[in-house]
């Protein structure tokens, strides 16, 4: 079976995890921290001399993400700086997927789909199988987002960037995030409107309580993946956009409510609304694909 058929598909990987490309305690806190995907930076989290050390270690990690059942992913410089050498380096590695920041334009997406195309020729990967992964870091990628999204079939997700965006529209952080509300929810669309996962910008504060309202906020407008730097949250993460078996229960509860009635049958508890009837519907539709990844992927643990 190829390595794109065994992968998590990108709708169901809810945690991405940064980690610097040459800090071996680092990324072993990572790797036991059971992210769906871990996301090598070469980029801010590796100085330009630790780099070429750097991509060797990062194409042997993808190798460890992949016996762990992790997609491993890597974040490359700019093209127009050392993004071509880390290409180069890692590709060898087989990521599952490159990120490429400050992305502004659909012609940088182009010219790293060719320079990926080129090098998986070049090593004997199968064509297509790297994928790509936009992050917007500024009002012009922003509004960029649909061309950018839409350059490739290779770009799987897309990630927005909280720190360097905020400082691009001089916003004031807060553990609220209300400073950046419209733009996720932009953002959000963007991405739907053309098949593609919206990945929300991580969140930065040591605030468990806060954290957690800011997963409730990004799961009610129907955001399902967020980035993280930290190992400890992706245990909140997961537990926020991973539907839980008190939500199923329930949402299996209300469903069958809606429908009794609906086929005429006499009602059992309280009305049920369409809109409270198509949220249990989502829910466990999304549950379902679950279900279906964990038996797929032979472990019950895939969830």
């Amino acid at each position: 079976m190829s390595a794109q058929a065994t992968r998590r598909p990108p709708e169901l990987r809810r945690s991405w995890l940064f980690v610097p490309g040459l800090d071996p305690v680092r990324q072993q806190a990572a790797l036991e921290s059971g992210p769906d995907v871990v996301v090598a930076d070469l980029e801010e989290f590796t100085s330009p001399a630790h780099r070429p050390a750097a991509r060797a270690r990062i194409a042997a990690l993808m190798g460890e993400c992949r016996a762990r059942g992790i997609v491993g992913a890597v974040r490359v410089n700019k093209l127009d700086g050392d993004g071509l050498d880390d290409l180069r380096g890692v590709l060898p590695g087989a990521p599952a997927a490159i990120l490429l920041p400050h992305t502004e334009s659909a012609a940088q997406i182009l010219a790293l789909d060719q320079h990926i195309t080129a090098l998986e020729h070049e090593l004997g990967l199968p064509h297509g199988q790297t994928e790509i992964v936009p992050t917007l870091e500024s009002a012009r990628g922003i509004v960029a987002a649909p061309a950018i999204l839409s350059a490739s079939p290779r770009v799987s997700a897309c990630l927005l960037v909280a720190e360097d965006l905020s400082a691009d529209l001089d916003a004031v952080r807060g553990p609220d995030g209300i400073e950046l509300h419209h733009v996720r929810a932009r953002f959000l669309v963007d991405c739907v409107a053309v098949g593609c996962v919206p990945i929300d910008c991580p969140f930065n504060y040591q605030n468990t309580t806060a954290l957690a309202a800011d997963l409730a906020w990004a799961r009610r407008i129907g955001l399902k993946a967020k980035c993280t730097v930290f190992p400890h949250q992706v245990a909140a993460i997961h537990a926020a956009l991973t539907p839980s078996a008190q939500q199923v229960a329930q949402a299996q509860e209300v469903a069958g409510r809606y429908e009794a009635v609906r086929d005429g049958k006499p009602a059992q508890g309280p009305r049920v609304d369409p809109p409270d009837y198509n949220t249990a519907r989502r829910l466990l539709s999304r549950h379902a694909r679950f279900v279906q990844w964990a038996q797929t992927a032979g472990d019950t643990m895939a969830r």
